[in-house]
């Protein structure tokens, strides 16, 4: 037998064996993981609201999925250790916005782009970072970062419009919009007065995208907006009066909103000028609460975030969700949609809400949990308990708007509200709250 055409014939069956392995490792999808600042799930019209008009963000909805009851936390950093580990605050110690100064969430957890990276992925962020350590610790390939908590390399001094504006705001942090501090992959990006960081953000997630769009990758976009300072966007500054940026804070919050409607527009445009679309997942949330209407407040209406998922051809039990959702959940369903694989031995609280959205067997969630500092929050479909201790009866009403429409049976002792209150202290029971106290000023 010629030895020549025998190895060959052995090399063409390895082949042919490990084609179905490749067809799938290719097949999976492009993610992207949009996390808006400071917005609660009723400033988006999908949801509700009569002011503010996101047309993307209804057609997203309206294919894919809409979640009404998704849970995030009421401070930034906490949602972000949450939604990045799968695991509540007792586990990674973020409780609070400080807690865990200076101590990166690797230390003790395992983040989701480590884990899509280690499954072939390529991984990148852009826009707000608000963690100890830098991006490549935690799995990300590529960069591009505000720098409020990323420090300029040495040298680098960076002025921008917005602190350079003092009568208006007075930041501490170089600004995150228009001249905005900008460090990409560890160097200075040099900006003008003319550049506006959420165009910038959103772009570099694009670029990274279509290059080798052969392989998939995840981009995790956690966006500077809607936090305030609010600025005027570039669809409503007027060039020729600079004080137009600063002028009106409550319309500048509505093109802020807007605006977020406006990128994701852009994004899925040039996706589907580069045949991306079809084979892209999008899960768009946010972290907590508006400003002065929720964030930091331990009542549903600063956890209550909006949740839209859009996998064209992939969603078949889509439309209005009303299932219990909460950040925990985000983990394990980007890792089941990358079909990659979480570690036996790694403890995480959440469940992939991902076969409840292809129509497979799914466990329900019970009830969703959140927290600040030493308050703890908890929802099943029907009751609430707030930080505070309070209690209420929702019945079948979602929207933490309207209180008028919750039963606050605190103080009932009806015993159908008396087994709630036991159940939810089950809930509770394996959830420690931080050991440590607030010192009194």
């Amino acid at each position: 037998m010629n030895i020549s055409n025998l190895y060959s014939g052995v090399v063409a069956s390895i082949i042919f064996a490990l084609l179905p392995c490749i067809a799938v490792a290719d097949s999976r999808p492009n993610i992207i993981l949009v996390l808006i600042d400071d917005c609660s799930a009723d400033e988006l019209s999908c949801y509700g609201n009569q002011k503010h008009h996101t047309p993307t963000l209804d057609r997203l909805a309206e294919t894919g999925a809409r979640f009404e009851t998704c849970w995030a936390t009421p401070l930034c950093s906490p949602s972000r250790a949450l939604i990045m580990t799968g695991r509540y605050g007792f586990r990674t110690g973020w409780f609070s916005n400080r807690m865990r100064k200076g101590t990166p969430l690797t230390k003790e957890s395992i983040c989701f782009a480590q884990l899509l990276q280690k499954a072939g992925y390529r991984t990148a962020v852009a826009g707000k970072w608000q963690l100890p350590g830098l991006p490549p610790a935690y799995g990300f390939d590529k960069w591009l970062l505000w720098v409020a908590n990323t420090p300029l390399p040495e040298g680098v001094e960076h002025k921008g419009a917005e602190s350079t504006n003092p009568s208006h705001y007075n930041y501490m942090w170089p600004p995150r919009h228009w001249y905005p501090g900008i460090i990409q992959n560890g160097e200075y990006l040099p900006t003008t007065i003319d550049d506006y960081g959420p165009d910038i953000y959103s772009q570099f997630l694009i670029d990274f995208m279509l290059k080798d769009s052969d392989k998939p990758s995840f981009a995790y976009y956690p966006m500077v907006l809607t936090h305030d300072p609010f600025f005027a966007t570039p669809d409503t500054i007027e060039p020729d009066d600079p004080k137009s940026t600063y002028s009106d804070q409550k319309l500048n919050f509505k093109s802020n909103i807007e605006y977020v409607d406006k990128i994701i527009s852009k994004m899925l445009t040039q996706l589907e000028e580069n045949k991306l679309l079809n084979n892209t997942a999008i899960i768009i949330t946010g972290d907590n609460g508006t400003l002065g209407r929720g964030k930091g407040r331990t009542q549903e209406i600063g956890v209550w975030e909006p949740l839209i998922v859009s996998w064209p051809g992939q969603i078949s039990n889509g439309g209005v969700r009303r299932e219990l959702v909460d950040f925990s959940d985000i983990f394990p369903t980007l890792m089941d949609m990358a079909k990659a694989s979480i570690p036996s031995d790694y403890i995480h609280d959440g469940r992939s809400f991902l076969p409840l959205l292809q129509g497979r067997s799914y466990n329900e969630r019970e009830f969703i949990f959140s927290y600040k500092d030493v308050y703890q929050l908890v929802r099943d479909k029907r009751w609430l308990l707030e930080g505070d201790g309070r209690f209420f009866d929702c019945g079948e009403n979602r929207n933490p708007r309207g209180y008028n429409l919750y039963r606050e049976v605190s103080n009932s002792t009806e015993p159908e509200i008396l087994e709630a209150k036991k159940r939810f202290e089950m809930y509770l029971s394996d959830k420690p709250k931080p050991t440590w106290t607030r010192k009194k000023k």
